[in-house]
């Protein structure tokens, strides 16, 4: 096995093996430095741009009846992405050369697209099946699906790579010492109180009661995030499907139990084929 490269600092950098499962122990003050930066950045470009419909929306209890924030939410979107290269050009001293890791297979970067889009379409036909949401007319399927996946995609990951370059680029491997799975929980549990501004003045949940909303987002890679938000938010929003958006939309109750299904069932798989 060749040498490792070094980074700029003199270390040597990460393998692809401790990269991806993590090695020695966690180093908490780097985690600890990235969270308060992803959360201090985003949180003052939020409350500065938004402070004014926060302020109403927790008065009233419920989140605005229509969310239209897209410039502000962008900025805060990219707070974790500035974070990881504070960390590691002057914290922890990884340079950012490797910063991407490997690029993914076709196979990979095929269904990092496609299985949201399943995701949501099989959302769409359950919730119209039990009859708690009705899909609202508009532009025919197939134009609407062609447009999202060759434009609305792209657009989507490239907004999404700001969270996922901090929290699944940086934040994430250094919690992989402590397993993967733990690894996983605690990211998810760091992320999604990151998004309370946002929540509170409408994203994904517009016109609800704000307990509901946050309880319900917190019981839900860049490809990945911008895929399944570019067809959830067309296929499964107010103006294509009408039902609560607590259990009908990509983020409600249904789509987080077909979540965890399609998870249940991934690591099964995933556990036998190393055990074999």
């Amino acid at each position: 096995m060749s040498a490792p490269s070094a980074t700029s600092s003199g270390r040597s950098a990460p393998s692809r093996e401790q990269i991806l499962h993590g090695s020695g122990s966690v180093a908490w003050d780097q985690v600890i430095g990235f969270v308060l930066l992803a959360y201090g950045l985003a949180w003052a470009i939020w409350v500065a741009l938004l402070g004014p419909t926060i302020k109403e929306a927790l008065q009233d209890g419920r989140t605005p009846a229509h969310f239209a924030a897209t410039a502000a939410v962008t900025l805060g979107m990219y707070a974790p992405a500035l974070a990881a290269v504070v960390m590691r050009v002057f914290i922890s001293k990884e340079g950012l050369r490797r910063a991407l890791g490997p690029l993914p297979s076709l196979k990979i970067g095929l269904a990092a697209l496609l299985l949201p889009l399943a995701l949501v379409l099989i959302l769409v036909a359950i919730v119209t099946m039990i009859n708690i949401g009705e899909p609202t007319p508009g532009k025919p399927m197939g134009s609407l699906l062609t447009i999202l996946t060759f434009v609305g995609v792209p657009i989507g990951t490239l907004l999404a790579f700001g969270e996922e370059f901090g929290w699944r680029g940086y934040l994430l491997p250094k919690l992989l010492p402590l397993g993967e799975v733990k690894a996983a929980l605690i990211v998810g549990l760091i992320w999604g109180p990151w998004h309370l501004h946002v929540l509170i003045v409408g994203l994904n949940y517009p016109g609800q009661p704000i307990t509901a909303v946050l309880a319900v987002f917190l019981l839900s890679a860049t490809l990945v995030h911008g895929s399944l938000n570019t067809f959830s938010d067309r296929l499964t929003d107010q103006n294509h499907l009408s039902g609560n958006p607590l259990i009908v939309s990509a983020g409600g109750l249904i789509a987080s139990a077909l979540l965890a299904i399609g998870m249940f069932i991934n690591y099964r798989v995933l556990a036998r084929r190393t055990a074999s």
